[in-house]
């Protein structure tokens, strides 16, 4: 099989698993704006955890990206982004 096929197979198996397409009003949400400059559109990035080779299910130290939304003027993740830490 040629590569382009199996990137082809990759893409048609990828759309397939995309959550279906929601058919929503947007005069009826609200925007999000940057707590710190107000500006409306962020960027993905990734907060980064490491967690201890003793509570891994593994046995071995690992890394765990948690994906944030960041301020695409300023760099400022919301509170409202980040995840609930105990």
């Amino acid at each position: 099989m040629k590569i382009e096929d199996e990137l082809k197979n990759l893409n048609v198996k990828q759309t397939k698993m995309q959550q279906p397409q929601l058919n929503i009003d947007l005069s009826q949400t609200t925007e999000e704006t940057c707590e710190s400059c107000g500006h409306s559109v962020f960027t993905q990035a990734y907060k980064m955890r490491k967690l201890s080779a003793l509570l891994s299910p593994a046995g071995q130290e690992s890394m765990i990206p948690i994906q944030v939304f960041v301020c695409a003027k300023c760099g400022h993740i919301n509170k409202g982004f980040l995840p609930k830490e105990e």
